[in-house]
C-alpha cells in the first residue's frame, strides 16, 4: 500500500544519506584530531573526496558489470564480488595510509559509499539486476555470519555496564526525533493524518548500515573508537528489540499487512472446491472433480438468467457481487482449493480477498492477459495461461508422455494425490522406515512453502504435503496411515 511504500523509500533514502553524511563527518573528524584549519582548503579536500568516491564507485559498478555478463557459475561470480567489495575497503585504507605519509593531507574514502554507488550503477544501468541480487542472496549468509560475531566479539560489557544510561537517553532522544521528523515531514508532504502520527514507528529499528559504520570507527579510531560502537551498538540492540513490534503494528493499523488469513478448509474429511465463472470450462471441472469425491460449487452473477442451470449437473449459486460478504456466504472460508475464470481484475480481486480473509491454500486463476501477474504470484496463486497450457502440456506429453498420462488421471490403475501427514506417531520418521505398499511411490514432500525432493532418509513432520503415487487401493491404505486419526484429511484426489 502507500503507507509501506512510503515507508520503504524513506528508509532507503535514509541509509544513503547517513552512509553519505558519515563519509562527512569523518573527514570532519580527521580534520578535528589533525588541527587543520576549517578553510577553503578543507572544502576543497572534501569535495575531493566525494568526487574520487562518485569516480570509484562508477568505476566499480562498470567492472561489477563486465563480471555479470561473463558465463560463469553463480558462485565463480559471487566470490569475485566478495574479492572485489574486499578490494575496496583495503584500497581506500591504502590511499589514507598512502595521502597521511606522501601528501601534505590526508584522504579519507568512504568504502561503503564506494559500493554503494557501484551497485547502484549496475542495478539501475545495466540488465545484471536481477542475476546480481540473487548472488548477493547467496553469497551474503556466511558474510552476515562472519560479520556479527566480529561485532558481538567487539562488545565491552565493562564499557556498556557504565555506559548504560548514556545509551537509554541517546535512544530516546532519538525516538523524540525520529516522531518530530516523521511527523513534520508527512505534514509537508499533505499525507494523511493517521500516517503521520503512526509512521515514526517503522523507523526506529536500524541494524546493517548502523552497525557497519560503528565497527568502522572502532578500527579507524583504536583510542576511543571501541568504546564509542559499544555505546553505538548498546543503542542499536534496544533498537531491535523495540523497533520491529512497533513496525508491525504500525503496518497493521493502516490496513496494508494482506497476511494470510485463516479458514476452516481441511477441518473434516470431504474436498470443497469454489469456483468463480459459469460457463463450459468451469462446469466441465466442476463435474470432473465431483467424480473424483469433490463437493464443487460454482458461483456466477449471470447464473440468475439462466434456465438451464438444473441441466448442468453441478452445484451452481448465483451472486449479485464479488464482496467479501458474499465469499461468506458461499463458505470460501471452508474452501480447499478456490479457481477464478473471471477477468484478471476480478481474478485479482477474489484470490486476494480469499488470501486475506481465509487463508485459502489453493487459489487458482484463469488468465488472458499478463496484467496483474505479479500480484497473484506475490499471493502463491497457481496461474493457467490458455495459450500456454496448451503448448506446455503438448510439450509434456512429447517428452515425458507416461507421467503426464499419470498427472492427467489417464492411467486406469495408477494415480496421484497429494496427502496430509497428520499422524503424529509418524514425526521425525525417515521414509525408508515407512512400510508401504509395494507399488507406491513418494514423489515428493512440501513443507513450509519449499518442496523437498524425496529420499530414503527424509524425515517426517505433521503437516507435510506428501505427494504419492500408486494404485487407488494402495492410496487409500497409505492416506489411512499418514492421517491416522479420526476426522483427519484425507488424500486430495
Amino acid at each position: 500500500g502507500p503507507f509501506t511504500q512510503m515507508v520503504l523509500g524513506v528508509t532507503m533514502i535514509t541509509d544513503v544519506l547517513v552512509i553519505a553524511l558519515f563519509a562527512v563527518n569523518s573527514s570532519v573528524v580527521d580534520a578535528l584530531l589533525s588541527n587543520l584549519p576549517f578553510d577553503l582548503q578543507f572544502v576543497g579536500i572534501l569535495l575531493l573526496e566525494i568526487a574520487i568516491e562518485v569516480g570509484l564507485g562508477y568505476l566499480v559498478g562498470r567492472l561489477l558489470a563486465l563480471i555479470m555478463a561473463r558465463h560463469a557459475g553463480q558462485w565463480g561470480k559471487g566470490t569475485l564480488l566478495v574479492i572485489i567489495g574486499f578490494g575496496v575497503f583495503t584500497a581506500a585504507h591504502a590511499v589514507r595510509d598512502f595521502s597521511a605519509a606522501y601528501l601534505p593531507f590526508e584522504l579519507f574514502l568512504e568504502p561503503l559509499l564506494i559500493c554503494l554507488i557501484a551497485s547502484f550503477v549496475l542495478a539501475n544501468y545495466t540488465p545484471y539486476r536481477t542475476e546480481f541480487m540473487r548472488i548477493l542472496e547467496e553469497v551474503s549468509p556466511p558474510i552476515y555470519v562472519v560479520f556479527f560475531t566480529l561485532t558481538g566479539a567487539s562488545l565491552a560489557l565493562d564499557v556498556l555496564a557504565q555506559t548504560w544510561p548514556i545509551a537509554v537517553a541517546l535512544f530516546l532522544a532519538r525516538l523524540v526525533a525520529i516522531y518530530a521528523g516523521s511527523f513534520a515531514g508527512g505534514v509537508a508532504a499533505r499525507d494523511p493524518m493517521p500516517y503521520n502520527r503512526m509512521s515514526w514507528m517503522t523507523f526506529i529499528t536500524q541494524a546493517g548500515v548502523g552497525l557497519g559504520l560503528a565497527k568502522e570507527v572502532s578500527v579507524a579510531y583504536p583510542e576511543w573508537g571501541g568504546s564509542f560502537a559499544t555505546l553505538v551498538i548498546s543503542v542499536i540492540v534496544v533498537s531491535q528489540l523495540v523497533g520491529p513490534p512497533l513496525f508491525k503494528a504500525a503496518i497493521n493499523r493502516v490496513g496494508e499487512a494482506h497476511g494470510r488469513g485463516h479458514g476452516t478448509a481441511g477441518d473434516d474429511r470431504e474436498w470443497r472446491a469454489l469456483i468463480f465463472g459459469l460457463e463450459g470450462q468451469s462446469v466441465a471441472l466442476a463435474r470432473l472433480l465431483t467424480s473424483q469425491g469433490w463437493h464443487v460449487r460454482i458461483a456466477s452473477r449471470q447464473a440468475g438468467t439462466r434456465p438451464d442451470l438444473d441441466s448442468a449437473g453441478v452445484n451452481i449459486t448465483p451472486i449479485q457481487e464479488l464482496s467479501l460478504e458474499t465469499m461468506h456466504a458461499l463458505e470460501a472460508e471452508r474452501a480447499d482449493a478456490i479457481v477464478t475464470m473471471l477477468s484478471n481484475a476480478e481474478n485479482t480481486l477474489v484470490c486476494q480477498t480469499a488470501y486475506e480473509h481465509f487463508g485459502t491454500e489453493r487459489l487458482v486463476a484463469r488468465m488472458s492477459e499478463r496484467d496483474n501477474f505479479d500480484q497473484l504470484r506475490a499471493l502463491g496463486v497457481i496461474i493457467v495461461e490458455p495459450s500456454t497450457a496448451m503448448v506446455g502440456l503438448l510439450d509434456q506429453f512429447v517428452r515425458t508422455p507416461v507421467a503426464t498420462s499419470l498427472l492427467l488421471g489417464m492411467e486406469e490403475h495408477q494415480s496421484i494425490v497429494d496427502i496430509e501427514m497428520r499422524n503424529p506417531a509418524l514425526e521425525g520418521l525417515m521414509v525408508r522406515e515407512l512400510r508401504l505398499p509395494l507399488d507406491v511411490l513418494i514423489l515428493s514432500i512440501r513443507r513450509g512453502g519449499g518442496m523437498l525432493v524425496s529420499h530414503g532418509y527424509s524425515r517426517l513432520q505433521v503437516g507435510d504435503w506428501i505427494t504419492v503415487v500408486g494404485s487407488p487401493e494402495s492410496l487409500e491404505i497409505v492416506t489411512n496411515q499418514f492421517v491416522g486419526v479420526p476426522g483427519g484429511v484425507t488424500a486430495v484426489p
